[in-house]
């Protein structure tokens, strides 16, 4: 686990929301901005940099109040990453500020291409409202969203694929529904000049939930329902979650990331100030992890056959 050290004159952080600070690693000493992203106990940060030896730009750390395991999001994230969606890099790090011990939290930068896109959409709904494309946005877009709009079906199969990657965009609606958390999101662009769907960390700490009256996610006024529509991306999509669900979103695909990062926590669990729970507390976290896996699993492949 990482040691982090922040340094910087609270009451200007309070003051402002914002304060310049330094940040010290194993690896760096950096002139950083710091703000705060919530006003919880043990706080969430968003770290910045203009220049930075090691290319970075952006750092969040999150304190992961609501999480007692301290391994949903890291979980989610590398589920993503293991199906093929590119997703934020998450570990864990030791938090210390000007001196005293924050504890334990979780360090997330996001992907390369998201960072860098030039056709950002951010948003919590990972069906893709139409909405969300507004009459300002870049041309590529603009095109994007007539054809969505306008074409028929035959036209929409044939020509859909000249502006998204539909398999990666199928990836990460099904991870999403195996995760069934309120990441926000971006579109960007691949290697290839196509879109595609990735996850993302944001100032703002965390999207709304959703509920499951919509788990596939094919429903609404959105891209998914409306490449849901065409029977051979249903067929498609029916494919890639049966064998996402059967291959990698299983407890024996998912277990040892959650057993070693339980290791890493417990390891510095006590030097955490605001860790109140037992190892035996933790151990329990995991085995609630391993069952909701397992319940998420069975609701979705039932959901699934009747898609």
């Amino acid at each position: 686990m990482e040691n982090i050290h922040l340094f910087f004159h609270r009451q200007q952080l309070n003051r402002k929301g914002a304060a310049k600070g330094l940040l010290v690693t194993d690896r760096s000493v950096s002139p950083i901005l710091l703000t705060q992203r919530d006003r919880a106990e043990k706080a969430s940060y968003e770290i910045s940099w203009e220049k930075s030896l090691l290319g970075e730009n952006t750092l969040f750390l999150n304190a992961e109040q609501d999480d007692p395991s301290l391994m949903r999001r890291r979980l989610a994230y590398c589920f993503f990453d293991q199906i093929g969606v590119p997703a934020p890099a998450a570990s864990y790090s030791f938090l210390t500020i000007n001196g005293q011990p924050e504890g334990i939290y979780l360090s997330i930068k996001n992907h390369l291409l998201a960072d860098r896109a030039g056709n950002q959409v951010k948003t919590a709904d990972p069906r893709v409202p139409l909405s969300v494309f507004k009459d300002g946005s870049a041309a590529f877009l603009h095109e994007f969203l007539m054809l969505i709009r306008t074409a028929g079906d035959d036209e929409l199969a044939e020509r859909i694929k000249m502006y998204l990657d539909v398999k990666l965009f199928f990836l990460w609606l099904i991870g999403s529904a195996c995760t069934n958390q309120g990441f926000y999101y971006t579109l960007c662009l691949n290697e290839s000049g196509r879109l595609h769907v990735s996850p993302i960390e944001t100032r703002s700490l965390a999207a709304h939930g959703r509920s499951d009256e919509d788990p596939l996610l094919t429903k609404g006024q959105t891209l998914s329902s409306r490449l849901l529509s065409i029977p051979a991306f249903r067929s498609q999509y029916h494919t890639l979650m049966k064998n996402v669900l059967n291959r990698s979103f299983t407890i024996e695909r998912l277990s040892p990331f959650i057993r070693d990062w339980h290791l890493d926590i417990c390891q510095k669990a006590d030097d955490d100030p605001f860790i109140k729970k037992s190892p035996l507390q933790f151990e329990k976290e995991q085995t609630n992890i391993l069952r909701e896996i397992e319940e998420r699993q069975d609701f979705l492949q039932a959901h699934l056959a009747r898609l």
